[in-house]
């Protein structure tokens, strides 16, 4: 016989219990599914548990062995130190609890899709972390109308890159195995699978003509390296590791597999896609240029498949995007203001646009004429496809949110139901009459939602993450806007505790980019707000000056500001904050930032001592050092330090860097960096380290090994997200142990 035994631990501070079993009988113990390894002790059986705070799930096995003459009986017990408080957890059978950084990491998730040109069926890609830490990847095809299941395939290579042959009845999509791609088209009404490319070395992407008969693959091909060990380098960005490799694009016909080349040369084809006849393709080709801003010239040109001539379409720096529209004359583009000499400028003369923000053009290429479709708008665009019929779907970056539009020639837009406060990934049907969608909101996970292009509700096709929340309660969040002093209209969010209970004082963490983007309602991200409210914070989400989607005198102030104003505006806005929500506690507030958002953290708190702890991740500290070292320092310089330099700009370079006036830092901070960080380099955080253990200031580095700019690997990020949380825990709720637990002394 056996017995299984099963509480949940609820943890509100860092606690190391010891369990305590008496029997005599064989048994077995987990912790959140994971095997706890027991020791013998005075006729005891013990371990000592480390229980972060939130909820967590104990269980125990137990066999009766016949042969043993004592009661199958067992008794546990867990004992906590007497210097700990009493409620620092509690047992219970409730398995309502907060989110958790694992939620966020291994809940299933759809990485990419595509939709059938009909619109009828919607091909995933989803992936999900096991309970081992094993990444599982499958394929799923699913019927637009009803969201129920036509295909899926596991176990196999995780599927990428999928895509809809042009008549709808096969999709395809690219497994990688040892380093070489294959692509596999799935027949539906057969339900064969045969591959249409198989093991291509240095596979990039891929697309089907739209006349289904042959499909175009880029390859990559690497550099020679020089034998002597040595590099004379072509310009700044030779520095890139593999800036010298080259992209070709390849021509494969289908059925049947011939192939032919149909680029070549020293520049790369790039960012190609094919005309609505599919006897063209529009690609880009990009040169480094110091001289000018922003520092690159960018050709797209047009390549003719019949006899592969090549014809120059447009140039135009400021330019990221070209796309066909419904015929070869009419092209689609996404670019800056600064475009088209400033045609999509609203600013007066003399203002720098800030040139991050994205608008849309209309290019005819008979007249060489260009018409701004989203000028006297506040939004960004992010992304847009010119459809067949006429209409243009257009993602746009709104405040805080992201949405779906669709509008036309006349400039005229209409916001799309898209059910979600932050769109992600989407597609629109080539003929058909909807798009799908996969985005979150602020306590909303990730869903995958179908959009009709046309007046209508939207609906949900799929939760991939239902089963995993389906006990995960969140704290309420609120818009919060204020007006600065100088008349700033400040957005912003508040996340309350997920424990809320009115008259209570609270620790709060103000969070907070400061660069060209707004932060958005999007669920998760690296900075997941709901895991910091579900340890008992409010926290409060500023968007100062110099954020996108606010217009663009409102996104022009980011540039040459680097903190003059932006950090005021967090103040003032965090001043306003504890004045609206009395039950937060002004002696328990924290602050943190990464990249820019982590240079905001190292500056602010040498303008205020408000904060009683800060975190700055990949912080830049010397801004010149930034602007020589980092991979695209001197590049982003181009829009956020238009015309300044080191040799003309020393106020901006030296005063403005954090590095300068570290003697100012009261508050203790964490220091947080990728090891090899291409994008800030780690020096930024050393040398703030070096100036503050020589100024006997409170502060704490720790480097991610093997992490670039991102902590993207996945046990490494758990690490990096629990040593926030603990350091604010040290900070702010003088609760050192989930600190000394991950960095004993």
């Amino acid at each position: 016989a056996e017995a299984w035994l099963f509480t949940y631990v609820e943890a509100g501070r860092w606690v190391e219990p010891t369990l305590e079993l008496a029997g005599k009988h064989p048994l077995k113990v987990w912790l959140d599914g994971k095997p706890v390894t027991l020791a013998d002790k005075d006729g005891l059986r013990t371990a000592t548990l480390k229980l972060e705070p939130g909820l967590r799930r104990l269980a125990v096995r137990t066999l009766r062995d016949p042969a043993l003459t004592e009661p199958w009986t067992l008794k546990a017990a867990l004992a906590l130190e007497a210097d700990v408080p009493s409620l620092a957890f509690t047992a219970t059978l409730d398995p309502t609890r907060p989110t958790d950084i694992r939620d966020e990491l291994d809940a299933p998730k759809v990485s990419a899709l595509a939709v059938s040109p009909d619109g009828e069926l919607v091909a995933l890609s989803l992936g999900a972390f096991s309970p081992d830490g094993k990444r599982e990847s499958w394929l799923e095809v699913r019927r637009v109308k009803d969201g129920s299941l036509a295909f899926d395939r596991r176990g196999a290579p995780a599927p990428d890159q999928l895509a809809w042959l042009p008549d709808g009845k096969a999709f395809s999509y690219v497994s990688e195995s040892d380093g070489k791609s294959t692509v596999w088209v799935h027949d539906l009404a057969t339900g064969a699978t045969r591959p249409a490319l198989r093991d291509v070395e240095h596979f990039q992407s891929y697309a089907w003509n739209p006349d289904g008969r042959s499909l175009v693959h880029a390859y990559g091909v690497e550099a020679e390296a020089d034998e002597r060990q040595v590099k004379r380098l072509r310009a700044i960005e030779d520095r890139w590791p593999g800036w010298r490799d080259r992209s070709y694009l390849v021509e494969t016909t289908w059925p049947g597999g011939a192939s032919r080349r149909l680029t070549a040369g020293a520049v790369s084809a790039e960012s190609w896609s094919f005309s609505p006849d599919g006897g063209h393709l529009l690609f880009s080709r990009t040169w480094p240029d110091p001289r000018q801003r922003p520092y690159a010239r960018a050709v797209w040109s047009e390549l003719d498949l019949k006899d592969l001539s090549v014809a120059v379409v447009l140039e135009d720096r400021w330019v990221d995007a070209v796309s066909y529209g419904p015929d070869r004359n009419s092209l689609l583009v996404t670019g800056s203001p600064s475009a088209f000499d400033g045609l999509g400028n609203t600013l007066p003369a003399g203002v720098t646009p800030n040139d991050y923000g994205g608008q849309l053009y209309l290019y005819d290429r008979a007249a060489g004429k260009a018409t701004p479709l989203t000028r006297d708008r506040d939004t960004v665009v992010q992304g847009a496809v010119w459809r067949r019929d006429g209409r243009i779907v257009a993602e746009m970056l709104d405040g805080q949110h992201v949405r779906l539009e669709v509008g036309g020639r006349d400039g005229r837009w209409r916001t799309l139901d898209a059910g979600v406060e932050v769109v992600g990934d989407w597609r629109a049907a080539e003929r058909g009459n909807i798009a799908v969608c996969v985005g979150t909101g602020a306590v909303t996970p990730q869903r995958v939602t179908v959009v009709p292009l046309n007046e209508g509700k939207s609906r949900l096709l799929l939760d991939p993450g239902a089963e995993r929340f389906a006990d995960v309660t969140f704290g309420r969040v609120e818009p919060f806007a204020t007006t600065t002093a100088d008349g700033t209209q400040l957005d912003g969010l508040v996340y309350y505790p997920r424990d809320y209970v009115p008259g209570r004082k609270y620790p709060a963490i103000v969070f907070y980019y400061g660069g060209t983007s707004p932060i958005t309602r999007e669920f998760g991200t690296r900075y997941p707000k709901n895991v910091w409210t579900g340890q008992g914070y409010f926290v409060y989400v500023p968007n100062p000056s110099g954020a996108v989607g606010y217009g663009q005198e409102f996104a022009a102030r980011h540039v040459n500001d680097w903190g003059k104003r932006t950090a005021g505006e967090v103040i003032e806005g965090t001043q306003a904050f504890l004045s609206a929500f009395p039950d937060v506690d002004a002696a328990r507030l924290g602050c943190i930032g990464a990249s820019y958002g982590g240079f905001l953290t190292l500056y602010l708190i040498e303008q205020t001592g408000m904060f009683r702890a800060a975190v700055s991740h990949a912080g830049i500290s010397n801004i010149s050092s930034y602007w020589a070292e980092g991979f695209w320092g001197y590049s982003y310089g181009g829009r956020a330090l238009a015309g300044s330099f080191p040799w003309n700009a020393q106020e901006l370079y030296v005063e403005q860097s954090p590095l300068f006036h570290a003697d100012r830092i009261t508050t203790p901070l964490l220091l947080l960096h990728g090891a090899d960080d291409t994008n800030v380099p780690p020096g930024e955080s050393d040398g703030m380290y070096i100036a503050l253990t020589m100024l006997g200031k409170e502060v704490e580095y720790v480097q991610v090994e093997g992490q670039n700019h991102h902590i993207l690997d996945h046990d490494r990020r758990i690490v990096w997200n629990d040593t926030i949380l603990a350091w604010f825990a040290r900070e702010l709720l003088d609760d050192a142990g989930w600190w000394e637990a991950l960095y004993p002394d």
